[in-house]
């Protein structure tokens, strides 16, 4: 499996108009998957965050700089 991003990524979907952060990548069908930390609040890790599955193809990186500098509060989970 050759994918696009990796590990701690921040990358941007354009199909739900959310950033996040990769936790993990893996393969579904044939094609590379995701796992995601989205923040609840768009631009800041502050309030926690939801995990989703995310499709390489809706990817690109992030260039939201508010989130990039926000302290990861908690911590992620990888």
């Amino acid at each position: 499996m050759t994918a696009k991003f990796q590990l701690r990524d921040l990358v941007y979907n354009r199909d739900t108009r959310e950033d996040g952060l990769i936790r993990r990548v893996y393969e579904r069908n044939g094609a590379t998957m995701y796992e995601v930390a989205v923040p609840q609040m768009k631009d800041s890790w502050g309030r926690g965050y939801y995990i989703s599955d995310w499709d390489e193809n809706v990817l690109q990186l992030s260039n939201n700089e508010g989130l990039k500098s926000s302290p990861l509060e908690g911590g992620l989970r990888f």
